[in-house]
């Protein structure tokens, strides 16, 4: 099952640990200031990813899609994870 992530974002709000760098170059070209450089992830607002634009369950989108973190690359539109964070948003786990 997959979901449209440009009406969801739910993933980029779940943790304030997560999206992690995984290996060297993995910040490459995100800007320093979406960047939590003590932690070596992305910088969170609360749980809410800094780079995560727009409303979760609405129209949401990453400001750093073209260069985002291999953890958010490899996230995958409809798997267990995907429907858990839906769920903790109260949004559908199917569509």
């Amino acid at each position: 099952m997959a979901f449209d992530c440009l009406a969801c974002g739910a993933c980029c709000a779940y943790s304030e640990s997560w999206p992690v760098f995984i290996g060297d170059g993995d910040a490459a070209g995100i800007p320093d200031e979406l960047i939590d450089i003590e932690h070596g992830r992305m910088l969170c607002h609360g749980n809410r990813c800094s780079a995560l634009l727009g409303d979760i369950g609405g129209r949401a989108h990453c400001g750093v899609y073209v260069n985002r973190p291999l953890v958010c690359r490899e996230f995958q539109s409809g798997s267990e994870d995907c429907i858990m964070v839906r769920r903790s948003f109260g949004l559908p786990a199917a569509q």
